[in-house]
């Protein structure tokens, strides 16, 4: 069977490839458990691999990797809207760059609701979401996938709000994303 993870999360590696030393001093918690991560990630069972961390340094390993992950996706995203986002239109180039194939994946179910500079997608089915239950480790996808909305928006466009009351991965239905002009 292929590792879930690496399929929806193949772009990770790429950031791993780059010397940790560059975003964490070789003796802080954050650089062991990064270089744990590099060492296995795509060489071992994902789910292990994370088990392992969890295991080994609670919490913070999900915060370091979200962290390390936050630094990366500021930095591509922040290009990407500089590409991409136009004046007076930058929720829509969001939209248009990040929702737009996510919809046409077909692996998400959303809807869409538009007021007066407003926008809010509504998702009801994500296959992050169906990985978490499948795999038992939501706080993980949490972290890899659901976090990097709080990033990608305003490196993007900083004239993106976003916010989020409601996450599929914590039980909660819809993920009600919400995107407004500061």
């Amino acid at each position: 069977m292929q590792d879930e993870f690496i399929a929806h999360f193949g772009w990770i590696a790429g950031t791993l490839d780059q010397p940790l030393e560059n975003f964490f001093a070789k003796d802080s918690k954050e650089f062991s458990i990064l270089s744990e991560l590099k060492n296995g990630w795509g060489k071992r069972d994902t789910i292990g691999l994370l088990s392992e961390l969890t295991a080994n340094y609670g919490d913070a390993a999900g915060a370091a990797v979200e962290k390390f992950l936050a630094l990366h996706i500021a930095r591509d995203w922040k290009i990407l809207g500089e590409k991409e986002a136009h004046p007076g239109t930058e929720i829509d180039d969001f939209i248009r760059v990040l929702w737009k194939p996510l919809k046409e994946s077909g692996d998400f179910d959303f809807t869409i609701e538009k007021a007066a500079g407003r926008t809010v997608f509504c998702v009801t089915r994500c296959p992050i979401h169906e990985l978490a239950r499948k795999t038992g480790l939501p706080q993980w996808l949490y972290h890899l996938a659901c976090a990097t909305d709080f990033y990608t928006t305003p490196a993007f466009s900083p004239k993106i709000g976003f916010s989020r009351t409601k996450t599929l991965i914590q039980n909660d239905e819809p993920c009600n994303h919400t995107y407004e002009y500061r």
